[in-house]
């Protein structure tokens, strides 16, 4: 019979995501009493009977009833009391996540009719919505506007925790580490600023190497210490006794830094197991077939992470042949019935689909391949994939989070090429980006080479995403390159990287830039998990399985977390696939790392490498 511990887990103290857990409270406390002006005067001719019952509904997560009660009063009030309650009745509803109904009780709002404070208050709740509805970039520009300084406390709060949010979507990590940094000068608690300052850590933990070590070389104050504590934290992490010593050095030689005691310890353990004591966790996996050699590299993934954990925490670890899909439903229900806690698998695409037919899993499951259908599938069931799609649709979010705005697509003949073509397009048409021209390119046509020059020489785009394997983009990069002049950044998926470099067979690809997972990149240091480690030495050596071991890696670190990230949408663990997160649809998303092809390989930048390309 499967255990219900139910317990939460601190992987959702370690990201930005859990600014949302932190800030909301702030959010529903604005709502209830406004701390900019004495809100008792502001609606003195409302009934204080309604009011109250209002602010009930509010405090019993009745949010709808409450904001239609607010409403209603507005409809009956006259200024500045009018404005001030469907500024209410907006914040609660986008508390509750209902962003329609609040961008529809904002727009009622008539800016002839706001005082002073209620513009800056309107200015961070239509922020709080663009950042919901997933535009980062429109809420940054609207925090602009606002003047934070003269905010209250709370509000401060609130106004950092957007703007940290906001910063992390948009790829600029170390801008988001400044915001919580700003956070934390806000808050008393201790409990509190210790959540935060895990945050700042794993929000730094994203940034390029290089930037790292610029701050940690050239930075001053608070920002130069996170990032020692970071930096620390990973190269003693596997050391609990070292660790503890080593930060008690460093916290004596920095007495002035904010740094809590317990920091470094809070941060490593986010990243460690999450299992509990007699916890079961049960592997459903192909050991025959086509799918073998990557289940064995899952497999390798999946003990190394358990292998990593403190003996502790690690949970029994069974692994079932999945290799029939018209099985899988019975060794699943096998599984339940035999103990286990959390399911990892299957792998096949079909055995997923099996597997989503029907009602609620009686045990949380983490799938390793997506259905072929978006609708309908079980309850209890996540999904967890490395997409191609999910890649070009991330090249789309790091071009737009850098700026960009137009632009050309050049891809190979194919199904391919089609699929990972309208990925982007659809990804970045929703960002509002515009599709100069989408070109197809065959290598093997002798006048490919003059196509790609009058393509790319006079194009009025300011990007190119080019969808190529590493011959193609040999041969295409240094092309684009000539023709404008290196004013055009090109972006490709993973697939541009076999995970080998070599200098002479590699040069053209200099200048290239891609997506890829962190692991791949050696982003996090050269822990016992990290590729360098794990592949022995050889990461510079090609492998088409090697991105499986880390999405091994992370598939056993999410098992017990999948059902706390999934309930507080907006967080993120930071994996070694991505920064993961969980949507409504079960769905873990993945947020990559941005690489440039160097003269000495691929090195991880930031998207304002983007920008400064063009």
């Amino acid at each position: 019979m499967q255990k219900n511990k139910n317990r939460a887990h601190p992987s959702l103290l370690s990201t930005p995501g859990f600014l949302t857990l932190l800030i909301l409270p702030l959010l529903l406390t604005a709502c209830a009493v406004d701390p900019i002006w004495e809100e008792g005067q502001t609606l003195s001719e409302v009934s204080a009977t309604e009011l109250g019952q209002a602010k009930a509904l509010a405090a019993s997560g009745r949010s709808a009833q409450a904001a239609e009660r607010y409403l209603a009063l507005a409809a009956e009030s006259e200024p500045p009391a009018r404005a001030q309650l469907r500024l209410k009745a907006a914040r609660i509803l986008l508390a509750a996540g209902d962003t329609g109904a609040a961008r529809k009780a904002l727009a009622a709002i008539r800016q002839s009719e706001l005082s002073a404070a209620q513009r800056e208050l309107l200015l961070l709740t239509e922020a709080d919505l663009e950042l919901l509805e997933g535009r980062p970039r429109e809420a940054v520009a609207r925090l602009e506007r606002v003047r934070h300084r003269a905010l209250p406390e709370a509000l401060q709060l609130q106004y950092y925790g957007i703007l940290a949010s906001a910063e992390r979507l948009l790829d600029h990590p170390i801008a988001a580490a400044r915001a919580l940094d700003m956070i934390d000068t806000l808050l008393d608690r201790p409990q509190a600023r210790l959540v935060n300052q895990v945050s700042l850590l794993s929000t730094l933990s994203q940034a390029a190497p290089d930037r790292l070590d610029t701050l940690a070389r050239e930075g001053k104050g608070r920002m130069r210490g996170w990032v020692e504590v970071l930096r620390l934290s990973e190269r003693w992490g596997n050391d609990a006794s070292a660790l503890a010593r080593e930060y008690r050095a460093w916290r004596a030689a920095h007495p002035k830094h904010p740094a809590l005691p317990e920091l470094a310890t809070a941060y490593v353990s986010q990243l460690a197991s999450g299992y509990a004591k007699d916890d079961v966790l049960t592997v459903l996996l192909p050991r025959g077939g086509r799918f073998a050699g990557a289940a064995t590299a899952v497999r390798d993934g999946i003990e190394a992470a358990r292998a990593a954990d403190a003996s502790g925490r690690r949970p029994a670890l069974r692994f079932v042949n999945s290799t029939d899909p018209g099985a899988v439903r019975r060794l699943h229900a096998r599984a339940a019935k035999g103990g286990a806690d959390y399911v990892i698998g299957p792998l096949q695409k079909a055995s997923v689909d099996a597997l989503s037919r029907g009602g609620r899993l009686s045990v949380p499951t983490l799938a390793l391949n997506e259905t072929t259908h978006r609708e309908g599938h079980a309850s209890g069931l996540y999904q967890f994939s490395l997409s191609p799609d999910d890649e070009a649709a991330e090249v789309a979010h790091k071009a737009r989070g850098a700026g960009l705005r137009r632009a050309l697509v050049l891809r190979p003949e194919g199904r391919w090429g089609e699929r990972l073509a309208r990925a982007f397009s659809h990804q970045w048409q929703g960002l509002g980006g515009i599709l100069v021209a989408e070109r197809t390119v065959d290598a093997s046509d002798a006048g490919y080479a003059r196509q790609v020059t009058e393509l790319t020489q006079n194009t009025a785009a300011d990007l190119v995403f080019l969808i190529a394997t590493p011959d193609l983009a040999r041969l295409v990069n240094p092309l684009i390159t000539k023709a404008s002049a290196g004013r055009l950044p090109v972006i490709a998926t993973s697939h541009v990287y076999s995970g080998g470099f070599e200098r002479v067979r590699d040069r053209d690809l200099v200048g290239l830039y891609f997506v890829d997972i962190p692991w791949m990149l050696g982003v996090g240091g050269q822990g016992p998990l990290s590729r360098y480690r794990m592949m022995a030495g050889l990461d510079n050596t090609p492998d088409p399985l090697a991105r499986l071991y880390a999405m091994g890696i992370d598939a056993y670190r999410l098992a017990p977390r999948m059902e706390d990230l999934a309930r507080h949408p907006g967080s993120l663990y930071p994996g070694q696939t991505g920064g993961l997160s969980v949507d409504a649809s079960g769905q873990i998303r993945r947020r990559l790392s941005l690489a440039r092809f160097t003269v000495d390989g691929p090195r991880p930048v930031e998207v304002e490498a983007l920008r400064a390309a063009r």
